[in-house]
């Protein structure tokens, strides 16, 4: 159970009220996330967590059921069971099959092609255990001839992943409905 109250779109107005309306338009849904709803408590928090989500999510330049896996498997490792809920929705309505989630969730050396296994697994590994990342893990994704461009979007989405993973956790925030709902069915 949340910790903190938070804020309604019945309640809502001002700045909340209209960053409420961007997250639905934009994410095409017909609520507001509890995530969003926590944050609103203070409107530059949730103003600040939207435009890194929509910047490093939405503006993302690669393919959006990659971008989904990657914050699927980042919630997955730190065991967010709020976002790890919500990036797997997010994940079925992009494409991603029920294998392929089961291997971001317990065995990544099970993904293909090899490029996924190799951004997947350099994403998990910037969001888990980036001390130890290396030439190594670098060279791995060159060699799928991924650019350097993608890598800063690669490790972005794995700290963004690590940002929503610390704020839901913190904030103790419940599975929104709709979500637990799209899970069951």
């Amino acid at each position: 159970m949340s910790q903190l109250p938070s804020i309604q779109e019945s309640e809502a107005s001002g700045e909340v009220a209209a960053i409420y309306e961007e997250i639905q338009r934009e994410l095409g849904i017909p609520f507001v996330p509890n995530i969003d709803k926590a944050l609103a408590v203070s409107p530059k928090a949730l103003a600040g967590k939207w435009q890194l989500f929509r910047n490093v999510f939405l503006g993302t330049s690669l393919p959006a059921s990659l971008a989904a896996m990657i914050l699927y498997t980042v919630a997955a490792a730190n065991k967010c069971n709020y976002c790890g809920s919500i990036h797997k929705v997010t994940c079925r309505t992009v494409g991603v099959d029920e294998a392929t989630l089961a291997a971001l969730d317990s065995n990544l050396t099970g993904l293909s092609p090899r490029r996924v296994q190799a951004i997947v697994g350099f994403a998990k590994k910037c969001a888990t255990d980036r001390h130890n990342l290396g030439d190594a893990d670098y060279e791995s994704l060159r060699e799928q001839g991924i650019s350097d461009e993608e890598i800063v979007e690669i490790v972005s989405l794995a700290a963004l992943g690590n940002y929503l993973d610390t704020i839901a956790d913190s904030l103790k925030l419940e599975v929104d409905e709709a979500i637990a709902q799209a899970l069951q069915g």
